[in-house]
């Protein structure tokens, strides 16, 4: 049985936080970089090879690599989205300090902190694929590509790259399919829903722009690993990639 006491948090404030908060967050850490004596350096940047310093020699080319304007778009967009929804975690543990002390303290326990929780999660997972994508972060399971030369795992990333493409395509198409079913198809144009769906709970928080993040997420990994597949080119076109790790 649902049984919810107190304060229930409102929706403006929960999608209000979750796109306020990071920005104010990333300005402030911004501001204290460039303090004066702070010692956090010149505020260039961090590259994944600075990230991992045992990061194979493909790793640190594709750090160096100066790129084009599309690539250095890529990854600055990657880059963003990924610390802005890292700072999601913050408001999870403001959340659920609330909810132990609502609930073990005051006895007026909530429903809406465990519900808005792992919805947020949720979105955070999909919406950081692009940034471990650019930080060669997700994991890989192989036989020959850590033991390849830089530019033989270039090769090997060009080939590969057609699967990734009918991944991403599809994974876009099915979110779209989703996000588009729960929007009343009489109030919005592209909706194919009969109702805008919310939650089962008595929060009642509309879910369009938790399954819109899966679309978003989609088109952030697309991007990214279109940038991802011209560097391979440009590294497999190299010359002096071919020898072994150093």
């Amino acid at each position: 049985m649902n049984v919810t006491h107190g304060f229930v948090l409102p929706h403006w404030l929960y999608w209000g936080a979750l796109l306020l908060f990071p920005l104010v967050y990333m300005l402030f850490a911004g501001w204290r970089e460039r303090r004066p004596g702070t010692g956090h350096g010149t505020g260039d940047g961090v590259t994944a090879a600075d990230l991992d310093e045992t990061a194979g020699a493909k790793s640190r080319i594709l750090a160096s690599l100066p790129g084009n304007r599309f690539t250095r778009f890529a990854d600055a967009l990657s880059q963003f989205t990924g610390v802005f929804v890292a700072y999601w975690t913050v408001i999870a543990v403001l959340v659920y300090f609330f909810e132990v002390v609502s609930r073990y303290f005051l006895r007026m326990p909530t429903n809406w902190a465990h519900e808005s929780m792992f919805l947020m999660f949720g979105m955070q997972y999909v919406l950081a694929g692009a940034y471990a994508y650019l930080h060669d972060a997700h994991v890989r399971v192989d036989l020959f590509y850590a033991r390849a030369t830089p530019r033989g795992q270039a090769a090997i990333d060009i080939i590969t790259h057609f699967f990734f493409l009918i991944f991403a395509l599809a994974f876009i198409w099915t979110a779209w399919t989703f996000f588009s079913s729960s929007m009343s198809q009489n109030t919005w144009f592209w909706a194919t829903g009969y109702s805008d769906e919310v939650s089962f709970t008595e929060w009642g928080i509309a879910y369009w722009p938790v399954k819109f993040s899966l679309v978003l997420g989609g088109v952030l990994l697309l991007i990214q690993g279109i940038s991802r597949f011209v560097k391979d080119v440009r590294i497999f076109t190299m010359e002096g990639t071919g020898g072994a790790h150093g």
